[in-house]
């Protein structure tokens, strides 16, 4: 047991030190940077090398001072990781949002135009004269890949991440008929346990980019309140970089949570003692899944 403790002990130091401090001592070093320089010397290295020097000096000779600018900095770097895990959600929020009608309905609106001539196009594809059937698919195989790089169903969210997430739900309902709102917590207690873990660490990965992206917002914060406009390039750099690592993230998750209604929906079905025709889930089982699991509500 003490050996347990002892490796827990080091794990969480560990994730402690990885996720917290060391992404807020970066930010501190920054913090000190705009505060050094200011708007008028965003470059001067002569200036910011002196400055240094001064401070280091002025703590020459005194220990205690060292120690407690050591605890003032390792407190510092874990209240700006709390401070960045606290903005975690509403980086979240932001990317899977439905946004205010007058702003989200344009955004919606031009989204969902781009998906319906691209689904257009793949629905009206014709072969070609003299083209082969291989080649006639690979070229549908193509528009297809088109229209779902807006969305995998008809766009009803401003952002692209909204709506993989919303386009799950959808395909789920069209093909199987089930609402997946009301079905996944059932689902989620027949599924094994590796999968579960393939939905966690998803999950994890798309909870650290809005992380990576919420630094950047501090970032953004200190170049307003310093006017250190070589911050401002760092928080949109980091933005940017979270919100790449986002989309990739949500992507993942989004195929992972259809493909668990694919191949574990049956078992949904199973445990509700809904009958199944050959063994599949169809439309009518699906409905009467989402109506025993709806309670009438």
């Amino acid at each position: 047991m003490t050996g347990f403790l002892s490796n827990l002990g080091q794990k969480l130091a560990e994730r402690w030190l990885a996720a917290l401090v060391l992404p807020g001592a970066l930010f501190e070093g920054v913090l000190w940077l705009a505060a050094v320089l200011g708007h008028r010397r965003p470059w001067d290295v002569a200036f910011l090398a002196d400055r240094a020097t001064a401070q280091t000096r002025a703590l020459d000779g005194k220990p205690v001072a060292q120690a407690l600018l050591l605890v003032a900095l390792l407190l510092g770097a874990f209240g700006a990781g709390l401070c960045a895990g606290a903005l975690t959600g509403p980086v979240v929020r932001c990317w899977f949002m439905r946004g205010p009608r007058w702003l989200a309905r344009p955004l919606v609106e031009r989204r969902r135009n781009r998906w319906d001539d691209a689904h257009r196009d793949f629905e009206t594809a014709t072969a070609g004269k003299g083209e082969s059937a291989a080649d006639f698919q690979r070229r549908r195989g193509e528009l297809a890949a088109r229209r779902n790089a807006i969305a995998l169903a008809r766009p009803f969210r401003p952002t692209w991440m909204g709506d993989q997430m919303d386009a799950v739900v959808t395909r789920v309902h069209n093909r199987y008929g089930i609402d997946l709102d009301a079905a996944w917590p059932r689902l989620w207690l027949v599924v094994p346990d590796h999968v579960r873990t393939t939905i966690g660490d998803a999950r994890a990965t798309l909870s650290g980019a809005a992380t990576t992206a919420a630094w950047g917002v501090l970032y953004l914060g200190t170049a307003v309140i310093t006017l250190w406009w070589p911050a401002a390039l760092i928080g949109a750099v980091t933005i940017a970089v979270g919100h790449r690592r986002g989309r990739a993230a949500t992507g993942t998750l989004a195929q992972v949570c259809e493909a668990t209604v694919d191949l574990y929906g049956v078992e949904l079905a199973r445990a509700l003692n809904v009958p199944l025709a050959d063994g599949q889930v169809t439309p009518p089982a699906g409905l009467t899944i989402t109506e025993l699991l709806r309670k009438g509500a």
